[in-house]
C-alpha cells in the first residue's frame, strides 16, 4: 500500500501530544532544556509534504508503510540527539519512549533497521549507489631526496604563495 498521511502535520502533532500526556506527565520538570530545544525545532517542522512527493515510490500492494514524514523526521532526530548509527537508533526507538514520540511512531510500534535502509533507497534519486566514484585514482607516491641532507619536494600541488596569488586574481 502506499502511505497516506490523512491529518498532516497537525495529525503528528496530535499524536505527539497524546503520548507525551500518557508517557510524560511532568515533562516540564523532568525533561532538560536542550531536549525543549530539540522537541520545539521538531514541532515546528512540517514534513508532511513529503509523504505527497514519495508516494510513486512506494507499491500499491503489500503491507502499510510508515510515513515517509515520520522516517526522516526520526533520521533528523538522530541527528540531533547525535546517535549517527542506524542500528543504535532504531534500538533506542524501543528503549527511548521519547525519541520514538517525537519521531511520530507509536510507543511499542518502531522501524527496525532495515526499514530506514529500505527508506533510504526510496530517498535517493540517482541510479548510483553513490555521489562520488568508487574507484578513485592512485595517490602519487612522495619523492625521495636526491642526496643526503637535503629535503625532499615539497608533496603538496600549490605552495601557500600559489594559493595567495590565485586568491589575488579570483577574490
Amino acid at each position: 500500500m502506499k502511505p497516506f498521511n490523512s491529518g498532516g502535520h497537525a495529525a503528528y502533532q496530535d499524536r505527539v501530544l497524546t503520548q507525551l500526556r500518557k508517557y510524560y506527565p511532568d515533562a516540564a520538570n523532568s525533561l532538560s532544556s536542550s531536549t525543549w530545544d530539540i522537541m520545539e525545532k521538531i514541532w515546528n517542522l512540517d514534513l508532511s509534504e513529503l509523504d505527497v512527493l514519495m508516494q510513486d515510490r512506494y507499491s500499491s500492494f503489500g503491507p502499510v508503510p510508515r510515513l515517509p514524514s515520520d522516517m526522516l523526521r526520526s533520521v533528523l532526530l538522530s541527528v540531533e540527539f547525535k546517535i549517527t548509527s542506524y542500528t543504535k537508533w532504531a534500538s533506542d526507538l524501543k528503549e527511548n519512549h521519547l525519541h520514538a514520540i517525537l519521531s511520530g511512531f507509536q510507543v511499542g510500534d518502531t522501524p527496525g533497521v532495515g526499514t530506514f535502509y529500505d527508506f533510504f533507497s526510496r530517498l535517493w534519486l540517482s541510479d548510483k549507489n553513490n555521489i562520488t566514484e568508487p574507484i578513485h585514482p592512485p595517490k602519487e607516491e612522495p619523492q625521495k631526496p636526491k642526496g643526503n641532507e637535503q629535503k625532499a619536494p615539497p608533496v603538496e600541488k600549490f605552495t601557500v604563495k600559489d594559493l595567495f596569488l590565485q586568491f589575488e586574481e579570483h577574490a
